[in-house]
């Protein structure tokens, strides 16, 4: 499990894959498919990359903090760590995440005027008590509680509030990561296969937990930005005025108007 570094710019994006960060990089289908190799290599002399820290459990975003240090964040384990000079310092947060599916500690960006303004915005799934086996279709929480519960993750795909996805502010001293403030729940349950109301087709629809996304970054306008997904709802996506999908509803949609 390995973290790669460009040494020179980010040429490509950054996913996580088998415990580690690895470099994705675009093929054209006319080009001939080769083996993988057993390890990264680069093919632009002007770049380098090198092993920068190691041994992180499912690794899903950095934010750096200067050009020997960076935060970084284990998707399962909810922890974020602080890496310096390559080595790991510190564990500076530990979130109580909810690990089930693609949930769980998923996304980080610092404040654009970071360290002057020590905010650091994380985007996470929270945990919440599972419902009865009797009636699985309902969360048994709203939302989580404020400030959020730190230590022990569970991977139980119905143990999440209805609203278990969450971006927080928290502040850094310069040995730990203090909650200050949620700025937004957004959904998480996933459990839609219920006998009411009925025919709705997807009686066979298991509970989910993916489809969350979770990347953050300030827009030059100075506000943050947030990538959700769709949440496991099978293409709705969006409020539509017409309703469901056409497959669903036959109503052709309204004409479009220009604002």
């Amino acid at each position: 499990m390995r973290v790669n570094r460009f040494n020179a710019l980010w040429a490509a994006a950054l996913c996580a894959v088998a415990g580690s960060l690895v470099v994705m990089c675009w093929q054209s289908p006319a080009r001939p498919v080769h083996a993988q190799a057993p390890s990264p290599s680069m093919l632009v002399p002007n770049l380098s990359v090198r092993t920068v820290a190691m041994g992180f459990n499912q690794p899903t975003s950095i934010a750096f903090l200067d050009a020997n240090r960076f935060f970084i964040l284990e998707k399962a384990t909810g922890k974020v760590k602080l890496v310096v000079n390559g080595v790991v310092q510190s564990e500076v947060l530990d979130l109580a995440v909810n690990n089930a599916s693609e949930r769980g500690l998923l996304g980080i960006a610092l404040h654009p005027n970071f360290p002057t303004n020590p905010g650091v915005y994380l985007y996470w799934t929270c945990q919440a008590p599972p419902p009865p086996p009797e009636n699985p279709f309902f969360p048994t929480l709203q939302e989580c509680a404020d400030p959020p519960a730190l230590g022990a993750d569970t991977s139980d795909i119905l143990a999440v509030p209805l609203r278990g996805n969450r971006i927080d502010r928290f502040v850094w001293n310069g040995t730990t990561l203090t909650f200050d403030r949620n700025l937004i729940k957004l959904p998480a349950f996933q459990n839609e296969g219920a006998p009411v109301p009925p025919n709705q087709g997807d009686s066979a629809q298991p509970a989910q937990g993916n489809h969350n996304a979770g990347v953050l970054r300030f827009g030059p306008d100075g506000k943050l930005y947030a990538v959700i997904g769709d949440n496991g709802r099978r293409g709705q996506l969006q409020n539509l005025p017409q309703g469901p999908p056409p497959q669903q509803n036959p109503l052709p949609p309204p004409p479009f108007q220009d604002d």
